[in-house]
């Protein structure tokens, strides 16, 4: 059973939802202003079966001018569209409008209905279809059938209905890839059920019972039923015109122009990157800056255009632009869009988006074009490349660039193992997962980790190395630790860093150069600390009263604390290594003897005050040279 769904087009009282009630035996005008004006105002539903067992969905869409932007919801989810126009009123403004539209959209399968035939005569027919003819030219319609019919005497319809068997046939339905996606196009209450939301499955598909998240507000939904032709089902599919009933939401919350997707799945936003094919047909050109209604799915959101590559936009013109939308959407890369003039109101241009997840951009920058080009014309390959290039923190899954760039995961999968062979990418061990990372962004991290590394010799030059610590903090907070331990690795195998022995890191072949004054200094230092062993000086006791040379002291300091001379017990409290060795055995010795030690034998064993023996103790037991068990401490054992 394929899933497609048949669109009407046109103007305005040229009788498209007449022809759907000829071909199904279904009036989609269900409003009572329409039955009272004679004219559709809202989206109609319908379907029809076809010989051969196949059942297709019909959206009936509004002809007047007023109610293009309820056209445009019915319009985005057809796949083979019936252009209607009137034997007795030929070509019309919406007769060109809704076939702009159709282009915009991306519709390549459709066929002309020539309708109202009981009303004109033979030669009025055929001076109408040689301006349907010079109308079509260069259009997807261009060569399609065109069928004269009359849905008031019926002459005609079972050719068409034959056409459209032919159509059908032929489409070539696309695999049911991607996440469930439904853009609503109606949302009501039926009694003793609730909440029910209709729309065309734009991808993906849903069984009842899953859960749905109700796009932009971000609400949780449980499916209850589904139908799908008026007949219920246990799952609809990309292509179905579907009737869904909710649980969890109520009607109230739900409007045309929201989307249900999976949780969590898709993120609204107010920004997005895309291709503009400004109308010919527009009557002035687009300024920068200009307020416009911006129609994407079922939705219609006020938006202002950015043009990225052009001072103005002349009619007839393409162009990169960005849009800044004034409320939250959902869509997806590649999906189309219209926009409309803000007054008078009429259909100007439209496109593809390009980019999703983006920011404000700047105008006129090469740097900025390059990759929105390629995201329009590049393959697949390329444009999965460039998702790594760009990615905010190095590293991305195949899901995550799946959905970025709204291309099936297995197509990722491919290329993405491609792309490794091609050593484009790189596997980096991240927690359980092994993830990808371009070569680039490697070599632009570990060219950072050496200007970061030089900066701190240049600033520190009495320091034997950096932390990794310190390193990673003066990196962006998007990078990994694994791809650092990558990078660090890397640039020790090429031998432009090396490690120290606790774990800092230096450029290769540095080392720290002493004047025989900071000898001298280190030697007062470390006598400082060895006079007073187990009751050291603080740092402000033994600091030079010369504020200029503050700094230096404080580095040879540092110097001794990485050589391991002095050991730092707790922030701000120096021990000399001999003296923290000593105590060590003497501790051990005690214990050995007693069974264990408290902090006031601590206290009395080296002559020192609590302010010391509580630090050394907590110190021994970090570094599990003992254990505490209540206010006593035994040897740790190994």
């Amino acid at each position: 059973m394929k899933n497609v769904v048949i669109g009407t087009a046109g103007h305005i009282d040229h009788g498209k939802t007449a022809l759907v009630k000829a071909l199904t035996g279904i009036d989609t005008d269900r409003l009572p202003e329409e039955k009272a004006r004679g004219i559709t105002i809202d989206l109609g539903f319908a379907f029809m079966d076809i010989e051969g067992g196949l059942r297709v969905g019909i959206v009936d869409v509004p002809g007047h001018e007023r109610f293009v932007k309820n056209m445009l919801a019915g319009a985005t989810g057809i796949d083979i569209a019936l252009l209607v126009i009137a034997a007795d009123d030929g070509v019309m403004p919406q007769t060109v409008e809704h076939l702009e539209i159709l282009e915009l959209l991306g519709l390549r399968h459709g066929l002309i209905v020539l309708s109202k035939k009981d009303l004109v005569s033979e030669e009025w027919l055929e001076l109408v279809k040689e301006d349907i003819k010079r109308l079509m030219k260069g259009t997807f319609l261009e060569g399609a059938p065109v069928k004269v019919v009359s849905a008031t005497t019926g002459e005609g319809i079972p050719e068409l209905k034959a056409a459209l068997r032919e159509l059908v046939l032929a489409y070539q339905e696309e695999a049911i890839l991607g996440i469930f996606r439904l853009p609503v196009d109606r949302a009501f209450t039926i009694q003793g059920f609730g909440c029910v939301v209709t729309g065309t499955v734009a991808s993906g598909e849903i069984q009842v019972g899953q859960e749905v998240e109700v796009l932009p507000v971000k609400e949780l939904a449980r499916i209850r039923g589904i139908e799908v032709h008026g007949k219920k089902v246990d799952s609809a599919s990309k292509g179905q015109r579907a009737a869904i009933n909710l649980s969890g939401v109520k009607t109230s919350e739900i409007c045309r122009g929201f989307q249900l997707s999976l949780p969590k799945y898709l993120e609204p936003v107010k920004i997005i990157d895309c291709h503009l094919h400004y109308l010919a047909s527009a009557r002035r050109p687009l300024v920068n800056g200009e307020r416009v209604r911006f129609h994407i799915a079922t939705s219609e959101v006020m938006a202002r255009v950015t043009l990225l590559d052009k001072e103005v936009l002349r009619p007839g013109e393409k162009a990169l632009v960005q849009y800044r939308l004034e409320e939250p959407i959902v869509t997806e890369r590649a999906e189309h869009y219209v926009i409309r003039s803000y007054s008078p109101c009429r259909t100007i241009g439209g496109g593809k988006v390009l980019r999703v997840y983006t920011r404000r951009l700047k105008r006129l920058k090469e740097e900025v074009l390059a990759p929105l080009r390629l995201l329009l014309g590049g393959s697949d390959q390329e444009v999965i490349e460039q998702a790594f290039l760009e990615a905010r923190g190095y590293l991305l899954s195949q899901e995550e660039v799946s959905r970025l760039l709204n291309i099936h995961p297995s197509r990722v999968k491919e290329m993405v193992e491609s792309l490794i062979d091609k050593g484009a990418l790189i596997k980096v061990k991240e927690d359980s997962n092994t993830l990808p990372v371009h070569h680039h962004r490697l070599s632009a991290l570990k060219t950072q980790v050496l200007q970061h590394i030089q900066e701190f010799h240049e600033n520190n030059p009495i320091r034997k190395g950096m932390e990794e610590g310190t390193l990673r903090a003066r990196l962006s907070k998007d990078t990994p630790v694994s791809l650092l331990s990558l990078a660090l690795q890397e640039l020790i195998r090429e031998g432009l860093v090396q490690h120290t022995s606790d774990q800092r890191v230096s450029a290769a072949g540095f080392q720290v150069k002493l004047s025989d004054s900071d000898r001298k200094t280190i030697e007062s230092i470390q006598n400082a600390f060895l006079k007073e062993r187990f009751s050291p000086p603080t740092l402000e006791q033994i600091l030079p009263k010369d504020p200029c040379e503050q700094e230096r002291f404080k580095s040879l300091l540092f110097l001794l604390i990485e050589e391991g001379n002095l050991i730092e017990v707790e922030a701000g409290m120096y021990f000399h290594v001999e003296a923290v060795q000593e105590l060590k055995n003497r501790v051990k010795k005690t214990i050995q003897e007693r069974g264990s030690i408290t902090v006031a034998d601590l206290r009395d064993l080296v002559s020192t005050s609590r302010k010391y023996a509580v630090p050394l103790l907590e110190y021994f037991d970090k570094i599990r040279f003992t254990r505490r068990e209540g206010d006593r401490r035994m040897l740790y054992s190994h």
